[in-house]
Order: structure tokens, then C-alpha cells, then sequence
């Protein structure tokens, strides 16, 4: 664990790309892929998941992250993703409701106390920690940014905004000025065929879970059908975006997100 929430199993984010049964039932293929005979079976129902040990005790999974933490010892070291692999196809998740954050560090913005608290970036240019975002005429994604002292305090920033409630509401959308391993350029994890998505969320799973991507900026991109493409990113062993683009480069959908959500909520000390 990173030490930012002691529990990696708390948020849910491949939920969108899984709402249907014969998702679900690839991601069970997936996850038989990786534990082998002598692991418990893992079957697509709705809702979730049924994980049946070989002594009749049986666990409902309703998330990838608590079915990957339910078959965690029978799953060996991650290993580089296995491009051979084709489970089958996942979800488009519905149109993306949040909003993107860019998190800036500049040395004159309020120091950031270990717990974050909410604000309403609709008032931006009253806040000493909000600024306006990229300038959509100028080709970069909208985006709030988040003004944070220091690098540090960029992490803790992320870490949160990664995580409920935050992370209903909005998306790390970059990073400016941060010069350390986590902030780094991400590492491209790809594939070219839909058939490989429910394999390529269980293996980032599987290697999130394990501390394999602490350190480790990691993006997936792979398409989800003709027309749309799977946008995942990794930092400091968080989800920090997960959602569907077109093949345009428009958003689509993404994680946690829902009609209701209310976007533009971001968070400083």
C-alpha cells in the first residue's frame, strides 16, 4: 500500500467498463487466465462476481478491485501484460460527467494540510488555490487548476482527488512542475484488439494491488469498439483517470461517474 487511504481495494474504478454480464464473464476468463486450476472459480453474475473455493466457501464480489483482493494468494508475481490473452470485450462507459484537474506547483500557493477538504471550483478566480485551465481554443482537454505549494503536496493532492468523494466528481487530467518518479512521463501499456480489455484491467489490477505501480506512471490505451478507446491512467499506485475516448480524442465516458454527480468540486486545504 502507498499509505495514502491503507486500503486499495476501497475505490472501484474499472466499475463503468463492467456493467454488463458478459463483461463480467470475461474478466472471470481473465482472472482463470492469471490463477490456474487449483485457484477457487470465478463466475460473472449480476452485479458482480461469485469466487467458490475448492472447500464450498464462496465470496460475491461486487468490484474488480475486491475480486482481485478475494484471489490474491493464488495469483502469481505480476508479470509483463500478456498480449496472447483475449478474454473478451468490455463496456463503453456512459458520457463522463466530471471534471478534469490539472495540478500545478507554485511555490506561492497555501500550503496543504495532510487532510483536504472540498471547494467549489466555480468561483475559481475568488480561491488563491484555483486557476483557470488550458484554454480549450488553444487544443488542450478543459481543465480546473489546482495551485499546490510544493511537490509533496502535489502527491497528496493527487492521492486524493483519486479517491472518494473526490473522485466521483473530477479526474487528474495532468501535472505541471513536479520532478519526480511518480509525475514522470507514464509508461504506454497497449493492445490493438477489444478482446484484450478485460485482460488488460485484470493485470493492472493485479499489479496495483501489489505495489508493482507505486513508483510507476502506467497508461492503457486500447480500443474499446470502432469507435471508441479505453484512457486509463496510473500514479502512485492509484487510478487517477479511467474513462472512454472516441477515436477523435472526445470523451466518452468514465469511471464513476453518473448523472447526478456534480462536477467542478476539487480539493484544497
Amino acid at each position: 500500500m502507498c499509505g495514502a487511504c491503507g486500503d486499495r481495494t476501497v475505490l472501484d474504478w474499472a466499475r463503468p467498463f463492467l456493467a454488463g454480464l458478459p463483461a463480467r464473464m470475461a474478466v472471470a476468463r481473465a482472472v482463470a487466465g492469471l490463477t490456474g486450476a487449483a485457484a477457487p472459480r470465478v463466475s460473472g453474475r449480476a452485479g458482480g462476481w461469485l469466487v467458490s473455493a475448492p472447500t464450498g466457501r464462496q465470496t460475491v464480489c461486487t468490484g474488480l478491485t475486491e475480486l482481485l483482493a478475494a484471489v490474491r494468494p493464488w495469483l502469481p508475481v505480476p508479470a509483463p501484460f500478456d498480449a496472447d490473452r483475449a478474454s473478451g470485450r468490455v463496456v463503453v462507459p456512459p458520457p463522463e460527467t466530471r471534471r478534469g484537474v490539472l495540478v500545478r506547483v507554485d511555490p506561492s500557493a497555501p500550503e496543504l494540510g495532510a487532510e483536504l477538504a472540498e471547494i467549489d471550483t466555480g468561483a475559481d478566480a475568488d480561491h488563491p488555490g484555483v486557476a483557470d485551465g488550458p484554454d480549450p481554443g488553444a487544443g488542450l482537454e478543459p481543465a480546473e487548476v489546482l495551485l499546490v505549494p510544493d511537490p509533496a503536496a502535489a502527491r497528496r493532492a493527487v492521492l486524493r482527488l483519486a479517491t472518494p468523494p473526490w473522485s466521483s466528481r473530477v479526474f487528474l487530467a495532468g501535472l505541471d512542475g513536479v520532478d519526480q518518479p511518480w509525475a514522470a512521463r507514464p509508461t504506454e501499456v497497449t493492445c490493438d484488439n477489444p478482446e484484450q480489455v478485460a485482460d488488460l484491467l485484470v493485470w493492472v489490477e493485479h499489479a496495483r494491488q501489489a505495489g508493482r505501480l507505486d513508483d510507476t506512471p502506467l497508461r492503457l490505451r486500447s480500443p474499446l469498439d470502432e469507435v471508441s478507446r479505453l484512457d486509463v491512467e496510473l500514479r502512485a499506485g492509484h487510478v487517477v483517470r479511467a474513462r472512454a475516448l472516441s477515436s477523435a480524442g472526445v470523451v466518452i465516458g468514465g469511471a464513476l461517474s453518473s448523472p447526478s454527480a456534480r462536477p467542478g468540486v476539487i480539493a484544497r486545504a
